[in-house]
């Protein structure tokens, strides 16, 4: 991890983590890798709750949308329809 990342861009910090869990970590990550470990994990977790933040942005947007303008109809017909009819011109079929 020093090779990747500057001195001055490293926070050193203390975690309290379950035993178990520690074990575990010590289990699957050979000593000198498990900073690395905590960082993916840490950077996963991070990536995963802002996602959650812009879905549930995009959610409270479209609420808003609907409160406003209420239920709109679907223009999936319309345009099927407008595809159908420019098809026929193009094949010359009208």
């Amino acid at each position: 991890m020093r090779s990747q990342v500057e001195r001055s861009d490293v926070a050193r910090v203390t975690l309290v983590l379950p035993a178990r869990l520690w074990e575990d970590v010590k289990r699957l990550a050979p000593a000198g890798k498990r900073a690395q470990l905590v960082t993916q994990a840490l950077e996963a977790e991070v990536s995963r709750r802002e996602r959650l933040e812009a879905f549930e942005r995009a959610r409270e947007c479209g609420d808003a949308l609907l409160a406003r303008y209420g239920v709109m109809s679907s223009c999936v017909d319309d345009i099927n329809q407008m595809r159908e009819e420019r098809d026929a011109e193009v094949t010359g079929l009208r």
